[in-house]
């Protein structure tokens, strides 16, 4: 099935996701995960913020192939769903895209508002993951069921 048929439910289950996992390679080589809560969808694209001072800025920078791990807490192994979401990511710098990310992670995460109203914006770095391919694990749809798409420049905005 076309990845476009399939958005609505996909990004849906991303959107619904508590928290979600970066993957991305460390300075030395190395693989790191780290659990995030302030991030936004916007269409297949992840929008997510950290401390500018975080390592992680520093080892993007470097290597910017990185991954988003969408998972729902307490599913039954009959059901269980969960998206992969692939692609490269770049700071955000631009003053209307800086406002635009700003607005979409305040509407998704309150803690993010409120460091915005408390003037700590200069101190978060914000990332766009531009998403190149997404799959999408469905065991509703039979166990080990999984979805790959690629996504065409049309998809990619």
């Amino acid at each position: 099935m076309p990845l476009e048929q399939r958005k609505s439910e996909i990004t849906g289950y991303a959107n619904g996701s508590r928290f979600a996992t970066l993957a991305y390679i460390r300075h030395d080589g190395s693989p790191v995960l780290r659990t995030l809560g302030s991030f936004a969808l916007a269409d297949y694209d992840v929008i997510f913020s950290t401390k500018k001072g975080a390592a992680k800025v520093r080892d993007i920078s470097e290597n910017n192939r990185v991954s988003f791990y969408f998972e729902h807490d307490g599913q039954e192994l009959s059901n269980w769903k969960n998206a992969l979401f692939i692609g490269e990511a770049h700071t955000i710098e631009e003053q209307r895209e800086l406002d635009w990310a700003v607005g979409i992670l305040s509407d998704r995460n309150p803690r993010f508002k409120d460091r915005i109203a408390k003037g700590e914006l200069p101190n978060i770095q914000l990332f766009k993951v531009k998403t190149r391919d997404i799959e999408y694990i469905d065991y509703g749809k039979g166990p080990g069921h999984v979805e790959k798409f690629t996504l065409s420049k049309e998809e990619e905005n």
